[in-house]
C-alpha cells in the first residue's frame, strides 16, 4: 500500500555506513532503512532491480542513497557497478525527493580506468543534471572509512584481518607498496557529520577524511602485534609494487579534514573484531 507520508529513506542500509546510521539514530521512526539482502524485521526489503511501482513511498523529505555493489574483487566490473547508476536513476524518476544525499567516493580522483570512480562520477553528474527535482542535493566523498569491526570486503584492512585471524595464514602477498600512506577515519565520525550537514538547506559537495597519515607497514606491524599474541608467531608478507603512493584528502576550506591517529582507530577495530570472532565461534 502506497503512502505520501514524508519520511526519510536510506537506500543501501545493510552496508557499512547504513548500518552505523541505523545504530546511531536508534529507533527514530522518521527513517526507513531499505536493503535487498537484510532479513532484519526493522528493515524494508526491496530489490532496486525490480518494478519500482511496488515501492511504497512516493514522496520523502531526505533520501540517503548509499546503495552500491559491495567492494569485492568479483564485483569490480563496469557492468556490476553500472547497477548503481541504474538504481539511482530509478529512485530519482519515481520518488519526489526534497533533499538528495548521495554517497560518492574519493575514488572519483583516481584514473579513468577505475571502475568505482568512473561510475561514481556518472552518478554525481546524474544528480546535478536533475537538481531542479530537489530542493537541494548533497554529495559526499569519504576517504578510507573504518568500521567498528571486521566485515567482509576487499578493503586492505579487512583482507588483512581475514587472512591473519580467520584463515590463519602466516604469509601473504599484497598489491601496492608497504610505504603507501593513508589517513583513516571512523565510520561513526563520518555518519555524525553527514547527519549534521543533512540539516543544512543548500547544495554541497564535500570530501571527508583524515589528513594525519600512516604507512601501510605501520598498520601491518599493529596487526602483527595481535597476531603474535594469539599464535606466538609473526605474519610474513610481501608487496608487489616497487613504487609507493599517497592517498589523502586535500586540506581545503570546503573539505572536512580530521587529524586523528589512524593506528589508534585500528587498535580499537582489532580489539572489537577479535572479540566478535571469538563470540561467533562459541
Amino acid at each position: 500500500m502506497s503512502t505520501n507520508t514524508k519520511v526519510n529513506l536510506v537506500f543501501g542500509a545493510s552496508g557499512l555506513i547504513g548500518k552505523d546510521l541505523k545504530k546511531y539514530l536508534k529507533n527514530n521512526k522518521n527513517y526507513i532503512y531499505i536493503s535487498k539482502t537484510s532479513k532484519r524485521p526493522d528493515f524494508l526489503k526491496f530489490d532496486l532491480n525490480k518494478n519500482f511501482e511496488l515501492f511504497p513511498y512516493k514522496e520523502v523529505d531526505k533520501c540517503f542513497f548509499l546503495a552500491s555493489p559491495r567492494i569485492l574483487k568479483k564485483n569490480l566490473t563496469k557492468k556490476k557497478f553500472y547497477q548503481e547508476y541504474k538504481w539511482l536513476k530509478k529512485v530519482i524518476a519515481n520518488i519526489k525527493i526534497n533533499k538528495m544525499i548521495y554517497l560518492s567516493s574519493s575514488s572519483v580522483y583516481y584514473t579513468k580506468s577505475n571502475v568505482i570512480g568512473s561510475n561514481k562520477k556518472k552518478c554525481e553528474k546524474l544528480i546535478k543534471k536533475n537538481k531542479k527535482k530537489f530542493k537541494n542535493y548533497q554529495i559526499w566523498r569519504p576517504f578510507n572509512l573504518v568500521g567498528n569491526f571486521y566485515e567482509p570486503s576487499d578493503h586492505f584492512h579487512n583482507i588483512l584481518f581475514k587472512r591473519m585471524f580467520i584463515e590463519k595464514k602466516n604469509y601473504s602477498y599484497f598489491y601496492g607498496n608497504k610505504n603507501d600512506k593513508r589517513g583513516y577515519s571512523k565510520v561513526r565520525d563520518f555518519v555524525k557529520k553527514m547527519l549534521e550537514h543533512s540539516k543544512i538547506d543548500k547544495n554541497l559537495i564535500k570530501d571527508y577524511g583524515n589528513k594525519r597519515l600512516c604507512k601501510v607497514v605501520d598498520l601491518l606491524n599493529l596487526f602483527n602485534k595481535y597476531y603474535f599474541k594469539l599464535s606466538n608467531k609473526n605474519f610474513r608478507y610481501k608487496f608487489l609494487s616497487k613504487k609507493s603512493n599517497i592517498n589523502k584528502i586535500r586540506d581545503k576550506k570546503n573539505n572536512i579534514c580530521e587529524s586523528k591517529d589512524s593506528l589508534k582507530i585500528f587498535d580499537q577495530y582489532l580489539k572489537k573484531s577479535i572479540n566478535v570472532k571469538k563470540l561467533q565461534n562459541l
